[in-house]
């Protein structure tokens, strides 16, 4: 008898064997140190900062655009003051054509001082091509270029003012500009806010989108 034995059995496939495979590694997943989201939380309260100064700020050009347009009215009221008309008789001059030239200066309302600018240049009895059946009193007429800005009716001469009339006007003028300065400086705080609210979302979204990974084991 053979006692002589092979290790395998002839038609049986012998176990396969493996060395054992090393684990395979998940990448590590994204994680936020509390560092960076404390800044995060730091950008997104700059960021509401600059939208509520923004519309804080918004309110106040619409008082100031309001307060100067009531100051502008209360001009238009002093320099386009009724004038007497007298019909057409004797002797008269006659300003052609019309009794202004087109076009306004748009005063210095800082600066000006319509006294200064007053001009007398009608004598007598005064009339225009505008007004062919009309005259007027030139003693109670006057011509300024600092307030003709604000002339409405160009077909008709305007009043002479008295001193303290021209003074309140300055007074008035001061206001405007007050004003106008306020809406202006308003507007570039707004741009400057909302340049530096354009730089906070984009680093906020900037770090939002480059979240940072635990070092691997």
């Amino acid at each position: 008898m053979n006692t002589d034995q092979s290790g395998t059995v002839f038609g049986r496939r012998g176990r396969e064997h493996r060395a054992p495979s090393a684990a395979v590694q998940r990448p590590a997943r994204a994680a936020r140190p509390v560092g960076h989201i404390v800044f995060l939380v730091g950008l997104t309260g700059l960021l509401l900062a600059v939208a509520v100064a923004i519309f804080w700020t918004l309110p106040g050009i619409e008082t100031a655009n309001r307060e100067a347009a009531r100051t502008e009215r209360k001009v238009v009221e002093i320099v386009n003051q009724p004038i007497t008309h007298l019909h057409r008789s004797g002797s008269f001059t006659v300003f052609s054509p019309g009794w202004f030239h087109p076009g306004a200066t748009k005063p210095d309302f800082d600066n000006v001082d319509i006294r200064a600018t007053q001009e007398l240049p009608y004598e007598g009895h005064v009339t225009s091509d505008l007004n062919p059946t009309e005259m007027f009193n030139g003693s109670d007429l006057e011509f300024n270029a600092m307030t003709k800005y604000f002339y409405t009716d160009r077909t008709l001469p305007k009043k002479r003012l008295s001193g303290p009339e021209m003074v309140e006007i300055n007074g008035l003028y001061r206001v405007i500009g007050h004003d106008e300065q306020a809406v202006l400086m308003r507007w570039l705080v707004i741009i400057g806010l909302v340049v530096v609210g354009v730089c906070l979302a984009s680093a906020l979204l900037l770090q939002i989108g480059r979240p940072r990974q635990l070092p691997a084991a």
